[in-house]
């Protein structure tokens, strides 16, 4: 999709390069805005048990819940095993004890995060920042998996964590293939910033 656009984008180039003398300018704009694409449509998934929304491209594939029902996992749908889908994963993780029985910041729970184990081997930190979702403090951070063979890259995984309130902490994740990255980083910025806790949620959290 990514090699389509930059040719379509070239081709328009060269047109507007080349275009015989009698174009006027109203031609040319009405040129420019059939180059446009249409925006993706989008819908809403939800964490059914908390209320927790994110809007998700509506071509996207729910493939199940996960973490107890606190989680559910929606990819882009493409020939060969669902494994290898760009996904997006939405959880919730419940309040985590930091120093002195308070609740753990989102920086110590980034630090824990990214401590290897067996479920996450050691991984190449691109970006780690702080920022603000929805009204929410959160922290930014993106990752690069080693390689599992020697025809791998290795996998990249953009991970925002949200401060929801009351000590439970929203957790948004994109991953795929480095060459799906630049594409698909824009539907994981949409899905971030859309999160929402509706009014049915027994959960607690931040309402924007």
């Amino acid at each position: 999709m990514k090699g389509r656009a930059a040719t379509l984008l070239l081709c328009f180039a060269l047109l507007s390069v080349c275009a015989p003398a009698q174009s006027t300018p109203e031609t040319s704009q009405r040129q420019t805005k059939q180059q446009k694409t249409a925006p993706a449509a989008l819908r809403s998934e939800c964490i059914a048990d908390a209320g927790l929304c994110v809007s998700v491209p509506a071509s996207w594939q729910r493939l199940g819940d996960v973490f107890g029902a606190l989680g559910f996992v929606a990819a882009e749908p493409r020939p060969g095993d669902q494994a290898g889908w760009p996904q997006l994963t939405v959880a919730i993780l419940p309040p985590l004890e930091g120093s002195e029985g308070q609740a753990a910041s989102l920086d110590s729970l980034v630090d824990r995060m990214l401590v290897p184990d067996e479920s996450f081997p050691a991984a190449k930190t691109l970006q780690r920042r702080r920022l603000q979702l929805g009204g929410a403090e959160a922290e930014l951070v993106r990752v690069q998996l080693p390689a599992t063979n020697s025809a791998s890259s290795g996998a990249i995984e953009q991970l925002a964590l949200i401060d929801g309130g009351n000590g439970f902490v929203y957790s948004i994740v994109l991953r795929c293939a480095p060459e799906d990255f630049a594409r698909l980083e824009p539907i994981f910025q949409q899905a971030a910033a859309s999160w929402r806790v509706e009014a049915s949620g027994e959960k607690g959290g931040h309402t924007p």
